[in-house]
């Protein structure tokens, strides 16, 4: 099973929205969502997505962002949101650290209706280990997403554990990306059965690293996710030349546009085509420039209808 880590800013939720609607979105990936602030979008697209029959984590008590704060100053958003977590296709997923205090998730999960059990707890580090066992005593969550920290990987090896990384490296400025053009990804969705875990997450093409949106960078750049011949995952970054200045993103994207093309020509007999891969092709056919954040939708998409078919590839 596959979790993709996304923060519920709008070309994650479209991307998530997109694929559900064409059907092409796998039964093997299990979407989390870490809310960065309340909007009638988000609730719209979440509930559209549950009452779908698609299921879902959402973070009640997100680390970046505005999320609580916006719940806290506004009780009808608050009930919004937790009458959306009582569904039954909907998991509470919960940050945990050595600062929590121990009656903050079960009085939630009262709140919502649900049990303890059905939750998603998000380990931080070992110091959570102390506080997870004092909520938890002798049962576990339904999911237990960790870092690469080998004790904790110990501890919850066929235990509902699923291995949560950061696989994707971040790059700054983007014109970084012209030296390395290639680089390795993940082979998690090879290895994660044999390990003991339930499935595998990671932050997608976006990292972990959260920013708000900001001016236009001096180089555009995009990332796309392919297999090689042992169904291990790479990253092809795509970047423009003209990087002296941030004037003319529409230019920019058709350099990296063409190299892309190019790319995808030489290589399509490896790739799995995808809703997103299409639309950035057509995006050449007409000559089109979507815009930053329509570039970002469409590798989120790429990736995860990618990763889905190779779930049920391998």
């Amino acid at each position: 099973m596959y979790f993709p880590f996304l923060r519920g800013k709008q070309h994650e939720l479209f991307a998530l929205r997109d694929l559900n609607d064409s059907k092409v979105l796998s039964d093997e990936i299990f979407p989390v969502i870490e809310p960065v602030k309340y909007s009638t979008q988000l609730v719209s697209i979440v509930r559209g997505l549950l009452n779908d029959n698609r299921k879902l984590i959402v973070i009640m008590n997100p680390v970046v962002g505005t999320f609580l704060a916006d719940l806290n100053d506004n009780e009808e958003q608050m009930e919004e949101i937790l009458e959306l977590m009582s569904h039954p296709n909907a998991t509470i997923g919960y940050h945990i650290n050595s600062n929590t205090a121990l009656d903050e998730l079960p009085q939630l999960v009262k709140r919502c209706g649900r049990y303890l059990e059905d939750t998603a707890i998000f380990h931080n580090d070992l110091r959570s280990l102390d506080n997870y066992e004092a909520i938890f005593g002798e049962s576990e969550a339904k999911f237990n997403f960790i870092p690469d920290i080998k004790p904790l990987k110990r501890r919850f090896a066929n235990n509902n554990g699923v291995l949560l990384r950061d696989s994707f490296i971040k790059r700054t400025p983007n014109a970084e990306y012209l030296n390395h053009q290639i680089e390795w990804f993940s082979s998690d969705h090879l290895d994660f059965e044999q390990e003991g875990f339930l499935g595998f997450s990671d932050y997608s093409i976006v990292g972990e690293e959260y920013t708000e949106s900001g001016f236009g960078a001096k180089a555009v750049a995009f990332h796309i996710i392919y297999p090689d011949e042992s169904n291990n995952l790479w990253v092809s970054h795509f970047v423009s030349d003209s990087n002296e200045n941030r004037a003319d993103q529409a230019g920019k994207f058709g350099e990296a546009l063409y190299k892309f093309v190019n790319w995808y020509k030489q290589n399509k007999t490896a790739l799995i085509d995808t809703q997103g891969l299409k639309e950035l092709l057509d995006c050449n056919e007409n000559g089109n420039f979507p815009g930053l954040g329509m570039l970002k939708r469409y590798s989120i998409k790429h990736h995860l209808e990618l990763v889905g078919n190779m779930l049920v590839k391998v």
